[in-house]
């Protein structure tokens, strides 16, 4: 091996090494088996995101919320993809000459995703009294 390989299979080591609360960590043999199994995560994380997303613009249909509202909320949907858009590439980027490159840039969308969805819970669908929130809880997984 390598010694320019190295940290690239340490952390690699370290990425499979940790449990995951919410989803199993990918933990296949090859790289093609990471990949598919972070791109499927992430594709069901999007969908995740998708239906908590048009909850919470259901919501601010509702009495009290003013139209801006919405509008504000759109703006912040369009800045948080163009953030991930950015950000994700940027961590492919940081591992450009290792095979290792796309399964860093699923994992960083699939944590963003996430956690854009635990904060779509948090701010909209939930009630400060505690009330039984319209969406379940979703879970973040602590790594990928």
């Amino acid at each position: 091996m390598r010694i320019r390989h190295l940290p690239v299979c340490c952390v690699t080591a370290l990425l499979l090494a940790q449990p995951a609360l919410a989803a199993p960590v990918c933990s296949g043999k090859t790289t093609p088996e990471i990949q598919s199994c972070f791109s499927s995560r992430l594709s069901q994380a999007e969908l995740q995101l998708k239906r908590y997303t048009e909850a919470a613009l259901r919501r601010m249909q509702g009495p009290g919320i003013a139209a801006r509202t919405q509008a504000d909320f759109r703006k912040g949907e369009s800045a948080w993809r163009a953030f991930r858009e950015a950000e994700c590439k940027a961590v492919a980027g940081r591992w450009s000459d290792g095979t290792i490159r796309t399964s860093m840039e699923l994992s960083c969308r699939l944590k963003l995703t996430e956690e854009r969805t635990y904060e779509l819970w948090q701010n909209w669908l939930t009630a400060p009294d505690r009330a039984t929130p319209i969406l379940p809880e979703p879970a973040v997984s602590p790594q990928n």
